[in-house]
């Protein structure tokens, strides 16, 4: 399946922000290797959208037609207003972030295994603390949604 880039004009289909150039682009300015095939990234591209898209953002969709959830209306970033009418680099930014963790094993979207107390093989015994994460952080994509996503501390009306 190929890439349909949304770039703020409400693009038929669309399933993407970025195209694959401007994550290599991204990944290679920070020394992260992405010398993957385009089959393979793409794949990476696909399944870190369809993690971003399930996420509750700020402001309103642009346009009650289109694919994904941006362009969006009323998002308040940085103290400025998104343009309605562009995907704005703090999205491609989080999304770039969700790429890596997908190429990285940690997906967003894989079920999560039960914690481990204690596991014992042969001589070898590990236990983990009480309050040791059963999954992989990935603050780097927390930070990155931090600015687009809406708190869950706020209590909004109907």
């Amino acid at each position: 399946m190929a890439l349909v880039i949304e770039d703020g004009s409400i693009v038929s289909g669309a399933n993407s922000y970025i195209t694959l150039a401007e994550y290599r682009s991204w990944a290679n300015s920070r020394g992260i290797t992405a010398d993957l095939s385009d089959a393979i990234l793409e794949r990476y591209v696909l399944r870190a959208m369809d993690y971003f898209e399930q996420l509750l953002f700020i402001g309103n969709k642009a346009n009650e037609n289109q694919a994904l959830q941006w362009p969006r209306t009323e998002a308040l970033i940085d103290g400025y207003y998104a343009d309605a009418t562009e995907i704005p680099p703090t999205v491609k930014t989080a999304l770039y972030e969700a790429i890596k963790v997908e190429a990285d094993g940690y997906s967003e979207l894989n079920n999560q295994e039960r914690k481990t107390i204690r596991e014992r093989v042969g001589d070898i015994e590990v236990t983990y603390a009480s309050n040791s994460e059963n999954r992989t952080l990935t603050p780097a994509l927390t930070n990155a949604l931090r600015k687009i996503v809406q708190s869950s501390n706020v209590v909004s009306r109907a």
